[in-house]
């Protein structure tokens, strides 16, 4: 897409979500997943590998992969072995976020000793673990 067919096609006037509700959805979406997988795992991002897909399946792919950026650049390992679990620091960057959008408190979600205890978390040997605990 280029020129005038880019125009409507872009991100900036899509808002983020204001409540976990709404974010929810957007996380489990299998596309969001993947490329939140594929930035975790060291994969390139390869735009030719986006042909073909849906413009909301674009969208949830690189929210994911600019999410796990987001996450390893604050210090914070996700273990995320299955998609419909999504993990506890996750959930709380998340949920953080969308209390500042709302104009609430981010509260204690993201508080320093929760930052401070998510740190020593650390991706999996194998992606399939994911323990309870770490999970909602």
């Amino acid at each position: 897409m280029t020129g005038r067919a880019m125009a409507g096609a872009t991100n900036n006037q899509i808002v983020g979500a204001r409540s976990w509700s709404r974010a929810r959805p957007v996380l489990l979406h299998p596309k969001f997943f993947e490329g939140f997988r594929d930035f975790a795992e060291g994969r390139p991002f390869d735009y030719r590998r986006l042909d073909g897909w849906t413009l909301l399946d674009q969208h949830r792919y690189e929210n994911g992969r600019e999410i796990a950026a987001e996450c390893q650049a604050a210090g914070i390992a996700v273990r995320w072995g299955e998609r419909t679990r999504i993990p506890r620091g996750l959930k709380a960057l998340v949920v953080g976020r969308a209390r500042l959008r709302s104009g609430r408190d981010a509260g204690p979600v993201l508080d320093q000793s929760t930052m401070n205890s998510l740190a020593p978390l650390r991706v999996a040997e194998r992606w399939g673990e994911s323990p309870k605990s770490d999970t909602w």
